[in-house]
């Protein structure tokens, strides 16, 4: 037993009052006359031993009476479940978990309404001098510090559901540093929340003898929901007026299967492409979508189903960017076509080829292309090396095909600055190609099975180069003697593709081969921008922005007019043109959104709604007891919510069972048997 007040324990030392007038018995004696001997037949006859219990007894119910009132004011309780401390009643920290999820159903009606009411229950039941703290998945300014019950009430009635995801634990560690902010010692803190198992990592929690955490759980009635889970391209390129596809995982997490349900896509808010699909219980499924690009620059897409009562999910956002022309740069010794090259983009109307001289390559500016090649240039100046190496960090294609005897020094300063690997040395012996990585992004869609016996180019002279595993390279092409043909390599927001010999038949069949095709189209139509497709409300993310003028020029704005949203980012340039902009949740509504400089739009992206709350299902009650009961030493209670929570539930739970009501009645008693003994023993 413990005490939440027990400084009163000191009143019990008011039990010497009775005791002392006991030993000293203040009554003086009285004289009675009477005029017959008769009347002493009233007296009643007491033996000494007779009267000396009678005194006795009425000490002790005194003595009894006292001690019970003092107990009764100092508080006692019994702490409950796992609770090792004494919270102190005027400090309460109140957490409403307003995720998507809690648009969900419970028994009793929709579950933040109850959530909303629950909270309120709970403050009703603290003084009104009562300090209270509350939070929500937002973690809004205005609500970290302590407010009084009139303010906390205006928090919750006002609050709405929010896209953020929280865990369980990072809530609880959010609430330890605004009550450590505010010097509060000891706090109660109680979790309201539908208790999702993709968040309530209650085994992550760290907290101290400081904090008593009491969960109060709101379940929900059905954990059933068909959601758009995540999309993606297979292909890194994005062929114009021409078939493309793009996957969609859709996850059932009911008891129900589905059959026939519609999907549809839409391209810049038109449909664009219908289907539909079939999905079992508990289960998941991948869908493609064909569709056409005719559209270029920004594209913005959209996939929908439909699927109640959780709707936020229905909807996933992506968007691209499509050049009308793939502009082309071919650089080699002289200006003069190589066939192997152009025959590969002859016929294509969206594809732009210039070629040009080393030598005349002053007054070009490389960010007007989208591709360079680098055809059999035997070195690569300073000057060179620093434009291709500004093109492709901020986001450009470069091929490169080096030649026999080249510059080694300058090529390999230019590979060491790329972080990829190096020339060291050539080999003019006839080779075999060997294995191919059909899993690289550049292949993944060239062959429609692995080949058992594949007629392989062959390599009569080539560039040997290192063998460095600390850098960010893939190799599409082996030798029979493990060498490297061609290599995949990043660099900033671009990709740099090197091959092991010229675009020349002299150096083998790889120009006549069914490869090549496959290999220069793929790698030139290779959408660096189409990385990122989305991004996901409430993680952290960086989006990358390529601007030439200087800092002091850039003021970034993100707009989307239909939503009447225009916020200012943060953002950083680290390196050459690169910006990195910051969003840290300051937009909560998923759809398209236009990056705007000087009024100008520079890019698009998309948002969606985080899908880990999707997944509705969630700890039972007792789940949850013995989930705490396995957690003792983390100081967690549970609280069924079943049933209106009153004063006496909510404080027995924050205290433990209290006995002052208890001890009241002892007085009660002790002072009724007080007055029985003195009727009945005198």
């Amino acid at each position: 037993m413990s005490f939440l007040y027990p400084t009163f324990l000191f009143a019990l030392f008011a039990v010497f009052i009775p005791v002392i007038i006991h030993l000293f018995n203040f009554r003086t004696h009285k004289t009675v006359y009477f005029s017959n001997v008769q009347f002493l037949k009233n007296i009643k006859q007491e033996t000494k031993s007779k009267s000396n219990l009678k005194h006795l007894l009425i000490l002790l119910m005194r003595i009894l009476a006292i001690s019970a009132i003092v107990f009764a004011f100092a508080q006692p309780f019994i702490p409950s479940g796992n609770q090792k401390t004494k919270p102190r009643e005027n400090k309460v920290g109140i957490y409403i978990d307003n995720s998507f999820s809690s648009e969900a159903e419970s028994k009793y009606g929709k579950i933040l309404e109850i959530e909303k009411k629950k909270a309120l229950e709970i403050a009703n039941a603290y003084p009104e001098d009562s300090k209270f703290l509350f939070l929500t998945n937002d973690f809004k300014i205005k609500h970290q510090h302590l407010v009084s019950k009139e303010q906390f009430k205006d928090f919750v009635l006002e609050t709405k559901t929010s896209p953020v995801f929280r865990n369980t634990s990072s809530l609880v560690s959010k609430m330890k540093t605004l009550f450590t902010a505010n010097r509060k010692n000891k706090y109660s803190v109680y979790i309201i929340s539908d208790f999702q198992k993709s968040s309530s990592d209650i085994e992550k929690i760290k907290n101290d003898s400081s904090e008593n955490i009491i969960f109060v759980p709101i379940l929900a009635e059905k954990t059933a929901n068909l959601f758009i889970d995540s999309v993606w391209f297979e292909n890194p390129y994005r062929p114009i007026n021409q078939n493309d596809e793009i996957n969609v995982k859709l996850i059932n997490t009911g008891d129900e299967a589905y059959t026939q349900m519609p999907l549809k896509l839409f391209i810049n808010n038109q449909l664009k492409s219908t289907g539909s699909f079939n999905i079992e219980a508990h289960s998941q499924t991948l869908e493609k979508i064909n569709f056409t690009n005719n559209n270029t620059g920004t594209v913005n897409g959209r996939i929908e189903i439909s699927d109640f009562p959780i709707t936020y999910d229905n909807s996933f956002y992506f968007n691209y960017n499509l050049n009308d022309t793939n502009k082309i740069l071919i650089i080699r010794e002289n200006n003069t076509t190589n066939k192997f090259i152009n025959s590969v983009f002859l016929n294509l109307n969206y594809a732009s080829l210039k070629t040009v001289s080393i030598n005349d390559i002053q007054n070009l500016n490389f960010n007007n292309y989208n591709v360079i090649i680098s055809d059999g240039l035997k070195q690569i100046n300073e000057k060179l090396k620093e434009n291709l190496l500004n093109f492709t960090h901020d986001g450009g294609i470069l091929i490169v095909f080096p030649v026999i005897n080249c510059n080694t020094e300058s090529y390999n300063k230019f590979f060491n600055e790329a972080e990829l690997n190096f020339i060291t040395g050539f080999d003019t012996s006839k080779i075999d190609a060997d294995r191919i990585n059909y899993n690289n992004e550049i292949l993944k869609n060239v062959f429609k099975k692995k080949e058992q016996n594949l007629d392989m180019p062959v390599f009569l002279k080539r560039i040997i180069f290192s063998d460095q595993t600390n850098i960010d390279e893939e190799v599409l092409l082996y030798s029979e003697k493990n060498d490297k043909l061609i290599t995949s390599g990043t660099y900033g927001n671009g990709k740099i593709f090197t091959f092991a010999q010229a675009a020349d038949e002299t150096y083998g069949n790889l120009v006549y081969h069914p490869l090549w095709v496959s290999l220069l189209y793929n790698m030139a139509f290779y959408n660096t921008s189409g990385k990122n497709i989305y991004y996901t409300i409430g993680t952290d993310f960086v989006i990358h922005v390529n601007n030439k003028k200087s800092a002091s020029d850039n003021i970034f704005h993100i707009l989307n007019k239909d939503k009447n949203i225009d916020i200012i980012p943060q953002f950083s340039n680290t390196e050459a043109y690169d910006y990195r902009l910051f969003i840290n949740n300051m937009i909560q509504k998923a759809g398209y959104y236009n990056i705007v400089l000087n009024n100008k739009p520079v890019k698009g992206i998309s948002l969606n709604y985080n899908r880990r709350e999707s997944n509705l299902e969630h700890y039972t009650y007792k789940e949850l007891k013995n989930y705490t009961s396995d957690f003792s030493e983390k100081n967690i209670s549970i609280m069924n919510a079943e049933k209106e929570l009153s004063k006496e539930t909510v404080l027995n739970q924050n205290q433990g069972i209290r006995l002052y009501k208890l001890f009241l009645l002892l007085a009660l008693l002790f002072i009724a048997l007080e007055i029985l003994l003195i009727k009945l023993l005198n």
